[in-house]
């Protein structure tokens, strides 16, 4: 039962690894830097990008897989949410900017209450008192928004939402075919949905805001 399962979330995370890092790689020189260090560090450690979840795990501190497709789905996208908040804190309490401030405190609030009951589920359903944390690629996004100010800035925290959001629909469609838990498949493809419209959103706002 569980060998589908594992197939399909080793696919997820290589696909997520490439994602990552390709996503900070267009967010700036200096996230660009990041990416190629935290690269150069999992080959260095004996964790190249395609070895699956294991691999996975050793590179970026992804969470560790257990088999289950919830409770791994529950895993990996705790980590990932993490990740959003972070950029979230840093830009909703700025004392200069347009929208972003305003988008970044509904995604903050967003994005905490659906990560807490992440946190909550895997307690009940699975006995897993998980601590979910900022992977360094997320982490290098932050880092990269605080030489911004202005527009810049604003369009760059943008940019780094939508991918980042993408990177969780990838996560979503590769754990909808193995969803058991009925509850999770609901948040998940809700997950999906609102992300979707928020990146055509957040397109059109980097489209206004210029180059």
């Amino acid at each position: 039962m569980f060998g589908t399962s594992r197939n399909t979330l080793k696919a997820v995370a290589a696909i997520l690894a490439v994602t990552i890092t390709a996503a900070c790689a267009k967010s700036g020189d200096k996230v660009d830097s990041d990416a190629k260090d935290s690269a150069a560090a999992a080959t260095a450690a004996g964790t190249p990008m395609d070895t699956g979840m294991a691999g996975m795990s050793g590179m970026s501190g992804m969470a560790g897989m257990t088999g289950n497709a919830d409770q791994d789905f529950l895993r990996m996208m705790s980590d990932h949410h993490k990740g959003l908040i972070a950029m979230a804190h840093m830009t909703k309490d700025r004392k200069e900017g347009g929208t972003a401030v305003a988008d970044a405190t509904k995604l903050d609030a967003a994005q905490d209450m659906e990560l807490d009951h992440m946190v909550t589920m895997l307690e009940k359903d699975f006995k897993d008192a998980y601590s979910p944390k900022v992977l360094p690629a997320h982490q290098a996004m932050a880092e990269a928004l605080k030489s911004k100010t202005g527009k810049e800035y604003d369009r760059t925290f943008y940019q780094n939402i939508i991918q980042h959001h993408q990177e969780a629909i990838k996560m979503v469609d590769g754990y909808l075919p193995n969803a058991k838990n009925a509850m999770l498949k609901q948040m998940a493809e809700k997950m999906k949905a609102d992300q979707t419209k928020e990146i055509a959103d957040f397109q059109k706002k980097v489209t206004a805001l210029g180059s």
